[in-house]
């Protein structure tokens, strides 16, 4: 027997003829009552990534739509349309992004994760699955692989209509005949898409069900695990937005004078501030503020200011910050799960 085998059983051709005509595989040995044991919980986690995503899909529709609306009518005008036209939404995929996808690791953390090991371990059905044929670190190892492929399919079921809607977006901003009406309706000045597109949104829930685990692990208690998960979510994400911008370098864009640079399109704007005449930087906030002009340019002279300066991502780095943000949390979803399958042999059985 292989060892896919074990976990994996395919239909005999005679039980396929009463049901579908091609094999559907079923979970098996000790596959099946792991997932027997949280199947609620990862059928409602089914359900509520379709849902979302076909939110994600009626949003994208929506934005397209108010775009070309908004064409039509720019079209139609008899002056150049550089500002909004009454009567037409100005939505951005800043205020349309979901405020609730910023929460969804904490709920794959308190909700997944927290009762995976908690809830066996305080009922005391572990001690059953322990004196069967299974060993405890295949036992953990089995449950964390089944709750792993629901997350990972959840996430990617989510994150897909969400990628695909914040890339019509920026494929409309740069190119085509309408980029004037997306330039003039989704106006970014943040990334705040990052952390739900790409390979990164489902990294981060992930690690949020790994972070789960390893809490349900040490507590041993659903309830309080379900609460001190969610506390450690939160806690791991807001690391994350406060680490993303030191993972690459950002650029300098500096002009001379008093006059702002010219700033990449679709930027991630880090700081603003002033140039000496040494090429050194000053803080975010002007070193010369609340003065009448004629103070304000004595006062620039007197720090030898002889220009600006902002310091931004650019779209360029999208894509290997997201990559690296990335790794990260597979190797921290990895270190913790390798903690569980260490730990948990060593727990004692009463």
């Amino acid at each position: 027997m292989s060892a896919l085998a074990r976990y994996v059983s395919w239909p005999q051709r005679e039980e396929r003829a009463a049901q579908l005509p091609f094999p559907v595989p079923r979970l098996a040995g000790p596959a099946w009552p792991a997932w027997r044991r949280h199947r609620a919980v990862y059928r409602t986690t089914a359900v509520f990534a379709v849902l979302a995503a076909l939110w994600s899909v009626e949003e994208h529709y929506q934005l397209v739509s108010a775009v070309h609306h908004y064409a039509d009518l720019c079209r139609a005008a008899p002056h150049p349309c550089d500002s909004a036209i009454g009567g037409v939404a100005t939505p951005t995929i800043a205020h349309m992004s979901p405020s609730v996808l910023r929460y969804l690791p904490l709920a794959v953390g308190a909700l997944v994760g927290g009762p995976l090991f908690a809830q066996d371990m305080e009922s005391g059905t572990h001690r059953l699955a322990w004196t069967q044929s299974v060993g405890r670190r295949e036992w953990a190892a089995v449950k964390l692989g089944v709750a792993t492929a629901v997350t990972t399919a959840a996430a990617v079921v989510l994150t897909v209509p969400v990628t695909w809607w914040w890339y019509s977006a920026w494929r409309g901003h740069n190119g085509g005949p309408d980029r004037s009406a997306w330039r003039a309706i989704v106006w970014w000045n943040d990334w705040d898409f990052f952390a739900w597109t790409g390979p990164v949104g489902v990294a981060h829930l992930l690690l949020a069900l790994m972070l789960g685990a390893a809490t349900g692990v040490l507590v041993r208690r659903t309830l309080p695990a379900v609460a001190l998960s969610a506390g450690l979510g939160e806690a791991v994400l807001f690391g994350l937005e406060k680490l993303r911008p030191h993972l690459l370098t950002p650029h300098i864009h500096r002009t001379r004078g008093l006059g702002f640079p010219n700033s990449p399109r679709d930027g991630w704007y880090q700081r603003v501030g002033y140039v000496r005449a040494d090429g050194s930087l000053t803080a975010s906030l002007p070193p010369c503020a609340g003065r009448d002009l004629h103070a304000f340019s004595t006062c620039m002279r007197q720090q030898q200011i002889v220009g600006r300066y902002n310091r931004s991502f650019t779209m360029d780095q999208f894509l290997p910050l997201q990559l690296i943000e990335t790794g990260i949390c597979l190797a921290a979803t990895a270190a913790l799960a390798a903690f569980c399958l260490w730990y948990l042999p060593r727990v004692t059985a009463r």
